[in-house]
């Protein structure tokens, strides 16, 4: 074993372990341990203050985890008047559904969020453990009460109307960020949702652009989208929805004419590698580094739309972390979406590996 697999094999024990403690365990001095890690590092091989291999986690996904609550209109909606609806409860959340998406889909996958110290917060965090997310790195916050988000649905299935109580995301510091960042830079992809603070958000931004780490952006909504700094030069994709690409674009929505890609252009002119605008109906437009397509979506009969969205990002980033092109990527978190969107589950238990290997080769072959 060379001295450079020796280090690392010691780190993979210890990843705390210290410089002085590898140069005398394995006889050579500390100066040149130092070097050996800054080539490691170099690789890609190690990552972060703690010496965090890059191979201990895949993907983290950084933001919301909420308690959801989801209101089904039995008839059409009249405001100012009492309607019967069906409510059920579940975990939500944009960087946790992502991220149990992904897990269905066998990747390995860690949340970084904060939560209450209260029921909810217990039963989040549980039910996304068992659905193979590994949530050690989630804060609770003793006194605070975990994110709660409600969302009215008409008959058709589409939102009429939401309610979220997030204000505990406050809590969700730069310094958090830093105290959890040998974590995060161990990671080959992190995912962010704008349920961070702007001041987060931009310290995340910077650092994965100065540690060359893969970072994609969900927007969440319009209103979150204004978190996000004007310099995006270190976001490696962000997906907004047509609204809020007009918010990120700074134009109005009323004077868009399907000029996707213009809108898109601009986007990317704030430094982001890869934007995927999606369009609902009209499908998916990708501008980047590979060119521009606008991807038509996968016929379907929509029986609820909520987590369509969050299938596609993790779709997406599928297909990136298996060594797809962005472009060719976009197929996958087109295909997880329309299976998403046959579902009434904002992440849809028939989304699994298998599942989604077959309706891309469905679709490729025309089927």
């Amino acid at each position: 074993m060379d001295r450079e697999q020796q280090i690392l094999a010691l780190i993979r024990q210890n990843p705390f372990i210290s410089q002085i403690e590898i140069a005398s365990m394995i006889g050579i001095s500390r100066s040149a341990v130092a070097g050996y890690i800054a080539a490691l590092t170099k690789k890609g091989t190690i990552r972060g203050r703690a010496y965090v291999t890059s191979d201990e986690l895949t993907i983290m996904c950084i933001g919301g985890a909420n308690l959801d609550s989801k209101a089904v209109s039995k008839q059409t909606i009249r405001l100012g008047s009492s309607n019967p609806v069906t409510v059920t409860d579940s975990c939500g959340g944009v960087a946790r559904n992502i991220a149990e998406t992904l897990a269905g889909l066998s990747c390995r996958t860690a949340l970084l969020t904060v939560v209450g110290d209260d029921k909810a917060g217990q039963w989040v965090l549980e039910e996304t453990r068992k659905r193979g997310v590994d949530v050690s790195q989630t804060i609770v916050l003793q006194g605070e009460s975990t994110g709660t988000y409600t969302a009215v649905l008409d008959t058709t299935g589409e939102m009429f109307l939401a309610f979220a109580n997030m204000e505990i995301y406050d809590k969700c510091t730069p310094q958090l960020l830093m105290d959890k960042w040998s974590h995060i830079a161990a990671s080959q992809l992190v995912i962010a949702d704008t349920n961070l603070p702007a001041g987060t958000l931009q310290e995340l931004i910077k650092r994965c652009k100065d540690e060359g780490i893969s970072l994609f952006i969900d927007p969440v909504s319009s209103e979150k989208a204004k978190k996000l700094p004007q310099e995006l030069h270190g976001v490696t994709a962000i997906f907004p929805n047509l609204e809020e690409a007009c918010q990120l674009a700074g134009a109005s929505i009323e004077i868009i004419d399907q000029d996707y890609d213009k809108l898109a252009r601009a986007i990317q002119a704030r430094g982001v590698k890869h934007v995927f605008i999606t369009l609902g109906s009209a499908g998916v437009m990708y501008v980047g580094e590979e060119g521009e397509q606008l991807f038509p979506p996968i016929p379907t009969n929509v029986v609820e739309v909520t987590g369509a969205g969050d299938a596609l990002v993790a779709g997406i980033a599928y297909g990136v972390m298996h060594q797809h092109t962005y472009m060719d990527a976009c197929s996958y978190g087109l295909a997880a979406a329309q299976i998403t969107l046959q579902t009434d589950q904002s992440v849809a238990s028939e989304l699994t590996e298998e599942r989604l290997q077959q309706t891309i080769q469905s679709i490729t072959k025309g089927v």
